[in-house]
């Protein structure tokens, strides 16, 4: 195989593919990144951990076509460090990859690709057009709050359904907190219809890096258990948790007696000041509201105390003392974008909900604490 291609153009397709590829896999192979140069000028750069496949392809002159699979991490600190713009990549007696740019010359060791597992196709695969850029705010508004308790599978990644109007719902549970988010992401067809599915924390990650780096023109459908997202010459797939998802609007408050208005910057501040004295275990922060004032306020018996005062907007729902853990409110603040926010409350022990004020596409849901 042999082949000269852009440095800059290789360095970021095998970036991308980091994220999948690990030096802690059970199969060695899947350290690493699959090669394959076609007659057409095609350079193919694909990697997987079997749970999340990227596949790739860029221009090339390909000389000899072939492929070969090799160290996805090592290859990509290589190439990344080479000082020329092309790289001359040859593939010679037992699997050694020579790249050559300039006076630079590094050779690695590969492994034949008959060993590498077959990887997915989109090929046949119905994809829908979507707005990529909305997609990437609901994994943002989301994935934050998805649990990490391996023993409870269900609650590992992002529910994810396709609902009436070009609408997709996003639901995330640590059994702590939960995220919603719903908009409109179509793109003139309509949505497939399918069941709400859960998608892996980790393929949620890679699925928001490449809309990150991709923008809004993005398709996506269904392969078997695999959520399929393309956008251009690149095809992810993530393989999809295999669980039923908990009920999730029994969490969320269906009515509330108190409503705040607050400007999200300074309470986010606030929070952040009071944090300092809350317990480095439970981040509890104490939550006072009175005539039309708010006190937030923590007692730490080994460091002291704080307290401070919020300006908020027309209160007059009576006298509530509740907590909650600082660390969750602040994570729902930083990640919207809104001048106002709006916290409904009903009783001490009951959920407390945030959202953006006057914008019902977000919700978030924290379960208060005893202090």
């Amino acid at each position: 195989m042999k082949f000269v291609v852009n440095r800059d153009l290789f360095a970021r397709a095998l970036a991308r593919v980091q994220g999948v590829v690990s030096r802690k896999a059970s199969l060695s192979v899947l350290s690493n990144v699959l090669l394959e140069a076609s007659e057409d000028g095609r350079l193919r750069v694909a990697a997987t951990d079997l749970d999340v496949t990227f596949d790739g392809a860029l221009n090339s002159r390909v000389t000899e076509a072939g492929r070969i699979t090799v160290d996805g991490k090592r290859l990509f600190e290589v190439v990344r460090s080479l000082p020329g713009e092309e790289v001359d990549v040859a593939v010679g007696e037992a699997d050694r990859l020579t790249l050559r740019c300039k006076n630079t010359e590094f050779v690695l060791l590969g492994a034949s690709a008959d060993s590498f597992p077959q990887l997915p196709t989109a090929r046949g695969v119905e994809l829908t057009p979507v707005d990529g850029s909305v997609l990437r705010e609901l994994f943002e508004r989301t994935m934050f709050s998805v649990s990490t308790d391996e023993s409870r599978p269900n609650l590992n990644g992002v529910y994810f359904r396709c609902l009436a109007d070009d609408r997709v719902r996003m639901v995330s549970t640590d059994g702590h907190r939960l995220s919603q988010g719903e908009r409109a992401c179509g793109r003139g067809a309509p949505l497939p219809e399918r069941d709400g599915v859960i998608i892996p924390r980790k393929g949620v990650a890679e699925i928001k890096r490449l809309l990150d780096e991709v923008g809004a023109e993005v398709a996506f459908g269904f392969l078997e258990n695999n959520l399929v997202l393309e956008a251009g010459d690149l095809t992810l797939f993530v393989r999809l948790i295999d669980a039923n998802f908990p009920d999730y609007r029994q969490v969320i408050p269906k009515s509330s007696e108190r409503h705040v208005v607050l400007d999200r910057v300074p309470l986010l501040n606030s929070l952040k000041r009071i944090e300092i004295l809350a317990s480095e275990r439970t981040h509890g922060v104490r939550i006072e509201l009175k005539g039309s004032a708010m006190t937030l306020s923590s007692n730490n018996p080994d460091l002291g105390s704080a307290k401070e005062e919020v300006a908020v907007e027309g209160y007059d729902g009576g006298d509530l003392v509740i907590a909650f853990n600082a660390k969750y409110m602040r994570e729902i603040l930083g990640i919207l974008s809104a001048d106002k926010v709006e916290l409904a409350l009903n009783e001490a022990l009951s959920p407390g909900l945030i959202r953006e004020y006057e914008n019902d596409g977000y919700l978030f849901v924290v379960m208060p604490m005893r202090i």
